[in-house]
């Protein structure tokens, strides 16, 4: 299907049209219940105030999926941005590399600057860690989600 200004939208209906617009009216309704149920001195109070507790927590816990999802999508853009710039100093493709960087090592080799701990990496076989503890001019990464 070719993209347009029509259908270039992304949704999720599962999560956008049923998912958030449900625990909102469970959370709506909860609240209503637990409200009528404080001004009566009610012995349902506690059991509605869990229920909206439990809502509540189901709405943050499914934001910070969301939160996940671009956390996910930003190691795929380090991985994409390292072989762009392994093939830059290199003159060949990561994949043709007979050394097989770990997703941890090129997450700690994009803070360096200096490419000389590229090689380094591949000669010692260098942990994380040990990357980053190498590096003397560190290159900022202010984009981070």
């Amino acid at each position: 299907m070719n993209q347009n200004l029509k259908n270039h939208r992304k949704f999720y209906p599962l999560h956008h049209f049923i998912f958030y617009p449900v625990t909102l009216a469970l959370l709506i309704f909860s609240v209503v219940k637990l409200w009528n149920n404080i001004s009566v001195n009610s012995e349902f109070v506690t059991i509605w105030a869990v229920i909206s507790a439990i809502i509540v927590l189901i709405i943050v816990l499914s934001l910070m999926l969301r939160h996940h999802y671009a956390l996910g999508l930003q190691d795929r853009i380090i991985v994409n941005e390292f072989k762009l710039r392994y093939y830059t100093l290199t003159g060949n493709r990561l994949e043709n590399s007979t050394y097989r960087f770990s997703d941890a090592q090129i997450f700690a080799l994009r803070f360096a600057a200096d490419d000389e701990l590229m090689h380094q990496t591949v000669q010692n076989n260098w942990s994380p860690s040990k990357i980053k503890r190498n590096i003397k001019n560190w290159k900022a990464d202010n984009s981070r989600v």
